[in-house]
């Protein structure tokens, strides 16, 4: 069974790693010709509460490290879509394509094989935050050269599995609501970017302060990262929990579900 879902799934994990490991050696390779210039660009562009939104503020773009902190987001943002879409599918397509009852009649328990799914999920975000984040360091090495910031990217990348884990197992938790899985992904990949947008709104109010427990984006920021050279524990014990809850309850939910559904 996780044999066959990587047969299913390792084109788009492929998509998925390559545009942000490209992504992430394209920046770094900015770096070298235009850190000042995007710096004033910026300013003069952007607002410092917009540049603070989407975790751009306090930046050095003289230093690679800094063009990192720029992509963070936007590869966090990248991967969560695409977290959130294995997650929403990996049990909710089989109900979908009538393929539950072929599965769920193999003398194995069903939890189990929800389970092995859900490992494969894991699976799936470890191995394209690790991905990212060697084609980081590499591309550090190659283009810049020098000492490279292990912790930091390490800690960009614990941020992604984090923040992606919580926003797919959430994903998988509202797929047990749907009978057609292409509804529970378009519904999923639709709350990750309200969420987005909802961590961009309370950037820029201060008066929404108390709602960034509720988006992952707000938990972890490059810029934060880079300035202070660790995550909040409070914010990743509640990725953690939020985790653990709803895959918890996605079984129960799916191991309950009939699968003539």
């Amino acid at each position: 069974l996780f044999k066959r879902e990587i047969k299913r799934n390792y084109k788009s994990f492929l998509t998925v790693t390559l545009i942000c490991a490209f992504f992430q050696v394209y920046i770094i390779s900015m770096s070298q010709t235009f850190g000042a210039d995007v710096k004033q660009i910026l300013d003069m562009k952007m607002p410092p509460e917009f540049q603070k939104a989407v975790g751009m503020a306090g930046l050095n773009l003289n230093d690679p490290l800094g063009f990192t902190g720029i992509g963070f987001s936007y590869v966090y943002l990248f991967l969560s879509i695409a977290f959130a879409s294995v997650f929403a599918l990996i049990v909710s397509k089989e109900f979908s394509e009538k393929t539950a009852e072929y599965l769920f009649s193999l003398p194995v328990k069903r939890v189990k094989l929800i389970r092995i799914k859900l490992l494969f999920g894991l699976t799936y975000i470890f191995a394209a935050a690790l991905f990212i984040f060697l084609a980081t360091i590499i591309g550090m090495a190659v283009i810049i050269g020098g000492e490279l910031p292990w912790l930091t990217i390490s800690l960009m990348m614990l941020a992604w599995i984090l923040g992606g884990l919580a926003l797919g197992s959430f994903a998988f938790l509202l797929s047990s609501f749907f009978s057609r899985s292409r509804t529970s992904s378009a519904v999923s990949m639709g709350v990750v970017m309200g969420l987005y947008l909802l961590q961009v709104v309370i950037s820029m109010n201060k008066e929404l302060d108390f709602l960034k427990y509720i988006s992952p984006f707000d938990w972890y920021k490059g810029s934060d990262i880079i300035r202070s050279e660790e995550i909040s524990v409070v914010y990743s014990l509640i990725a953690v929990g939020i985790s653990a809850a709803c895959l918890y309850l996605g079984v129960r939910r799916y191991n309950r579900m009939d699968v003539l559904i």
